[in-house]
């Protein structure tokens, strides 16, 4: 059964399809359109619209308006025009633009191609390896589970990949990136931005402008599988570490060692000139063991102001 929603007193012009491929017009009004099973072809028209594609293959287009569009199963195109519309994949592997507006944007199951366009969007991919674009504006992009890729465009994006290994691409802008669970490629682009690999061997790239590196575990980039940060330049971005410092309810702050002596939050910073990697190792804990690693391209001196 078709979820349709509660209509807040709204009055719409009911249209029916059939179980065939029908093609269906919306009017000027408020429209409310069930496709049902087949492959169809809808257009809301103008009017704020709710359209339900059903079953099938179907292509809609919303048109003027603030519409609903919820494609149901099948591999489906739906297409938002103006207004700021609410858009749902479901099942299959979809092809959903926003278009102009601030709109909302979900996959659900498939892998779908999801373009928000002008506009401050939000999209969810929901299952399965997603293409996901936020192009104009300040978008939220999430990856859900799978393997996605994920790219703010312009404006000052907040990208999150979930589960699976992603690749985000902040592009323009100053934006927040957090890979999530997976092994990532994560890369700013232009504008100050904060990176997150999370869990995983993350490759992480700030692009130009001052970026943070942030970690918020232990786990994050562990000595058997470290991130790998590639463009790090001293003086202008920063790793931001300082969640290790609060160990045991203390303040502790770190030390820089050319050997661990078994004391907490210790640090190395050791280059490997054939590798061109400098390594960043901590002692967390005082046991005199590497208990986070992050490797650096090229050759990184310690400096105070390059951690946070």
């Amino acid at each position: 059964m078709q979820n349709k929603p509660e209509s807040q007193n709204t009055t719409y012009n009911i249209i029916n399809g059939t179980d065939d491929s029908d093609i269906l017009t919306g009017t000027a009004k408020n429209d409310q359109i069930y496709g049902n099973a087949g492959s169809d072809q809808i257009l809301g028209y103008d009017g704020n619209d709710r359209i339900f594609g059903g079953a099938g293959n179907d292509v809609i287009s919303g048109g003027e308006g603030d519409d609903y569009l919820e494609s149901n199963s099948g591999d489906d195109v739906v297409v938002g025009d103006a207004g700021a519309d609410k858009i749902i994949g479901g099942p299959g592997a979809d092809n959903l633009s926003g278009d102009d507006g601030n709109d909302d944007l979900s996959g659900g199951d498939g892998n779908d191609n999801i373009a928000g366009g002008a506009g401050d969007d939000n999209i969810d991919g929901g299952d399965g390896s997603d293409n996901l674009a936020g192009g104009d504006g300040n978008d939220n992009i999430v990856g859900g589970n799978g393997n996605d890729n994920l790219s703010g465009g312009d404006g000052n994006d907040n990208l999150a990949g979930g589960n699976g290994n992603d690749t985000i691409k902040g592009d323009k802008g100053d934006d927040n990136l957090s890979g999530g669970s997976g092994n990532d490629i994560l890369s700013g682009g232009e504008g100050d931005d904060f990176i997150m690999g999370g869990f995983g061997a993350d490759e992480l790239s700030g692009g130009s402008g001052d970026d943070i590196f942030l970690y918020q575990s232990i786990v994050d980039s562990l000595p058997q599988s470290p991130d790998k940060i590639t463009d790090f330049e001293s003086g202008r971005d920063k790793i931001d570490i300082s969640i290790f410092r609060r160990i045991s309810n203390q303040n502790i702050e770190f030390k820089k060692v050319n050997s661990f002596t078994h004391h907490k939050n210790e640090l190395l910073f050791a280059y490997n000139q054939e590798a061109n990697l400098t390594n960043l190792m901590l002692d967390n804990d005082g046991d005199g063991q590497v208990d986070f690693k992050i490797e650096i391209i090229g050759e990184v001196k310690f400096a105070e102001d390059i951690l946070i």
